[in-house]
């Protein structure tokens, strides 16, 4: 008797169970990664440069409109709006720099540490 036989990973006849498999392994990935987006999204640091983000599209459209009102061309307006707009956004980002690690000064460490006791006579 002959009957279709397909290959090892496939189960059942047709695509639909190769891409079955595919999606039963991606699944757990997927989850995982929008859960890490979620978080991140909902950090302190990101709604801060996201806010940041919003007040200097308005600053920049304002100027962009007062500039083309006055008579510079819009290209050239744009182009000098968008640069500054970059300086801003890259300080918000780059941040003070002042939360980086504390080290242990040298007398801390020093206190730390147990004395050692020696006697000749023993």
């Amino acid at each position: 008797m002959r009957f279709h036989q397909g290959i090892e990973l496939q189960r059942g006849r047709g695509f639909g169970s190769l891409f079955s498999g595919l999606i039963r392994t991606l699944i757990p990935i997927a989850k995982v990664g929008l859960n890490a987006g979620k978080r991140v999204l909902q950090s302190d640091y990101v709604k801060n440069l996201g806010s940041k983000a919003l007040s200097v599209g308005k600053e920049m459209v304002k100027n962009i409109a007062s500039d083309v009102l006055a008579g510079q061309t819009f290209k050239n307006s744009a182009t000098n709006e968008i640069n500054e707009a970059k300086k801003k956004l890259s300080e918000a980002i780059k941040g003070s720099g002042k939360k980086c690690c504390k080290r242990k000064s040298n007398l801390a460490i020093f206190k730390g540490r147990k004395k050692l006791k020696f006697n000749l006579l023993e």
